[in-house]
Formats: structure tokens, sequence, C-alpha cells
């Protein structure tokens, strides 16, 4: 963990600050921390993680201190004591521990800090003014080492493996609920920790919809059905999406699916180090506007994943992201026509210095069941 605490501490002046923190409250969202899990390794639900010129300090409650213990690496571990509020109780610890030394102006991530921890910091420490910052372990965190491409494969093996158990149970009558429990089921079957975040199966006309989540909907013949998936597996994600027809396809569901996989081929070939996110989003995306479907692609073309699954970079045609090696990527274009269906196909890519790694393994053409 040294080298990752070690290159935030490298940003430290251009920022202005002395001092870095990272919270994570447990009544915000029960995802892990993510940005406190990559700089020490601890992965509970309820931290506060700061980091100075020369040391870290890892700070949480009585639930996680064995955890803890166990976890961190590269940061002394607290445990705070009662406090009027959560919040209180970080800020009391903080200020009242005699081994937590620092000073100076304190960055923390906009993104993530509460409006009550930032009162609490101002209210403690009136002498340490707080910096706003957005991304900064985000785009330390977007170039992956080969530790975490590996873990990233295993993730994504236990995902195609999963659907490979999927297709089978994708008959008429089937409910799109039914499969997405049956998701879950088979990622933590095959040794995943969890889903990496809720399966999306979405049948029929409701294949439109891009973050469509599962309903008692039952699939019927001659549906198009899109499943996104994923699970999370020693602390990173798999992120993928395939769209099948239940029956024989008609001859415009074929046209489209064509489409989209051309589109989603061909920017997984152009994909590499260098290359602005924006004009990888543009690959895909021109293909589809010449055959008139432009504004059916309503969304960017993919996203960094790693312990989120969405993360930097992003690939869009807003994006102001420049690919680099060890970039992990999702390449996901899809076309969503209301009231008929949609089609999205989506791999998550290594970008390598002079080409790229497609993970997924599981099938791309086509698939009638």
């Amino acid at each position: 963990m040294q080298p990752r605490l070690d290159a935030l501490r490298r940003r430290f002046r251009p920022l202005g600050i002395a001092n870095f923190i990272v919270v994570k409250f447990s009544d915000i969202h029960f995802k892990e921390a993510a940005n406190i899990r990559y700089l020490c390794g601890f992965n509970g639900s309820n931290a506060v993680l700061l980091v100075t010129a020369r040391q870290a300090y890892l700070i949480t409650d009585g639930r996680y201190t064995n955890q803890a213990r166990e976890q961190v690496t590269g940061a002394k571990v607290f445990t705070y004591k009662n406090g009027f509020s959560t919040a209180d109780a970080f800020g009391r610890e903080m200020k009242n521990n005699r081994e937590i030394k620092f000073r100076g102006r304190i960055g923390f991530e906009t993104a993530k800090m509460t409006f009550d921890m930032h009162k609490t910091l101002q209210h403690y420490f009136p002498n340490c003014p707080l910096v706003e910052t957005s991304g900064v372990v985000e785009q330390i965190a977007a170039v992956k080492d080969e530790t975490e491409i590996t873990a990233i494969k295993r993730a994504v093996s236990i995902t195609d493996e999963a659907f490979a158990k999927i297709l089978p149970l994708l008959k008429p009558g089937v409910g799109e609920m039914d499969i997405s429990a049956e998701i879950t089921y088979q990622h933590k079957k095959l040794g995943a920790d969890r889903d990496g975040f809720e399966p999306i199966v979405v049948s029929g006309v409701r294949s439109s919809l891009p973050h469509g989540t599962a309903t008692t909907k039952k699939i019927a013949k001659g549906d198009f059905v899109t499943i996104d998936m994923g699970c999370l597996a020693g602390g990173y994600t798999a992120d993928m999406t395939r769209t099948v027809v239940v029956g024989k396809a008609t001859s415009e569901q074929k046209k489209v699916y064509a489409l989209v996989l051309e589109a989603q081929q061909r920017a997984c070939e152009a994909a590499q180090a260098g290359m602005w996110a924006k004009d990888l989003d543009k690959v895909a995306r021109d293909i589809i506007t010449a055959a008139g479907k432009g504004d059916y692609f309503t969304h960017g073309l993919g996203h960094g994943i790693g312990m989120e699954v969405h993360s930097a970079p992003r690939v869009g045609a807003q994006s102001k992201d420049k690919l680099a090696v060890g970039n992990v990527i999702t390449i996901e274009p899809g076309v969503y026509i209301p009231d008929w269906g949609g089609v999205r196909i989506e791999d998550d890519v290594v970008v390598r210095q002079d080409s790229n790694e497609i993970l997924n393994k599981s099938p791309k053409q086509l698939i009638e069941l």
C-alpha cells in the first residue's frame, strides 16, 4: 500500500495541502469504502483515513477493531470513543488522540464528505483550512498494476461462468426477477464476494431501458433479453452485458444487433494508450450514427472499473480523460428504441502499451435460444 500512499502525497504540493482525508460513513451507502480500501486495505463501512506527509491514521468504530488490525497496511489504527454524532466521534478522536499528529491545510473529497463531517472538522480544527478536491485518489487508482488486473480477471471469469449458467434458464415464462436472483446466487456459488451492482435484466420492449431494473415481467418468445451483470471478488469488480433473443430473431433484430456488435468490436480494436477517451467514444458513435441510430445511443461508451464498478477514466463524448497503460475500461455501445427494444454489448478491456486485452470470454455473436 505504501506506493499508493506515496503517490497521494506527491499530489499534496500541487493541491496546496499538507494532509488528505478520506471518509466513509455506513449510513450513506452499503458500498465498501473503495478509496480507503485502495489506500490501506480496510474494507469496513465506517472509517476515516487521514494521510499526512509522513504518516497515515485509520480511525474506525468498535465493530471493526480486529478487522482493521488484520487488514490495514501503512496506517496506524485507532478506534474512536463516543461522540454526539458519528462525525463528532471521529472529530474528537482526531483532536484528543495525542498519537495523531498533523497540522496545515487538509484536502478532502467533495463527492464523499458529508456536511456534518465538514462542519465537525471546521469546529475542531479551525486553524487547518479545508481544501476541496475531486478525483484525486480515483486518478491514481485508474492505472492498475498486474496484481490488480489479475484480481479483475478473476471477477470477470466468475461473471463469464455465471452467465453460462444463466443462458439455459432464459425461456418463455421465466420472470426477469428470477433471472436476477439466479445471477446473484451463481456469483456467490462460484466464489464471488457478492454482486458488484444490482443485475440488470430487461426483456422485450423493456430492453430499451439502459439501466432498467428487473421486474415480475415474464420473458416471452421473440424477446430481446439484455443482461448486465458483474461480480465483486477480492475487492475488484467485473461488468459485462450481453443481449440474446429467446426464439428466432427477426430481420430487424439481427440488423440492430449486428450494428451494435460492429461498433463494439471496432471500439475494442481502437482502444490504445495515449488516446483521448472521447475519441474512442466517437469510433463507436460514428458507426451507429451513420446507420441512422445515433439518437438511440443515449449514454457514454464506457467507464473505468476497479474496486468500484464506475470509476476513472470516463469514456464518453464529454470526457476529458486520456487512456493510459493499465486502465481497465468497459466498452459498451447500445441502441435503445422505445416501444421496440434494445441491444447492448459490453466487455472489460485492459489498455496495454501497443494494443489492448479483452477480458471477457462470453460469446458476442447473436445467441438465439
